[in-house]
């Protein structure tokens, strides 16, 4: 998966991309400068050979994380959280849901995040 990671200024330019399952653990077992080939390579297949020359690279293995353990979010299949997804933030009792992974907007990010968190704490000032 791969983002288009520019500033809304259009003064610095980036692509941001995520592997995942097999890929990202052949990955993760490659010393940095090989991860970095691969990665420019497979961005190079995409964008054109400019990508290879990046002025920048950093990459994170996100299964390597204590308090995550992988990918920063989860991927449904196309439609499904547009049939689905409501159930995520539905309240069970007492209970409210929060987490990136039941926001309205922003779903996987900091944004959606805070927005869920906001959102769920609404709910609960509703029922005192």
């Amino acid at each position: 998966v791969t983002f288009d990671d520019c500033s809304p200024d259009g003064s610095s330019f980036a692509l941001l991309g995520f592997a995942v399952g097999r890929g990202a653990r052949v990955l993760a077992a490659l010393p940095e400068v090989e991860r970095q080939r691969a990665v420019t390579d497979c961005f190079a297949r995409w964008f054109g050979d400019e990508a290879r020359e990046c002025i920048a690279y950093g990459d994170l293995d996100w299964s390597a994380e204590r308090w995550t353990r992988g990918c920063p979010t989860g991927v449904m299949q196309p439609g499904a959280f547009g049939i689905g997804g409501r159930a995520l933030r539905e309240p069970v009792g007492r209970i409210h849901w929060a987490g990136t992974e039941t926001a309205r907007v922003w779903t996987g990010f900091m944004e959606g995040a805070l927005e869920s968190g906001e959102r769920a704490a609404d709910e609960v000032l509703e029922t005192l």
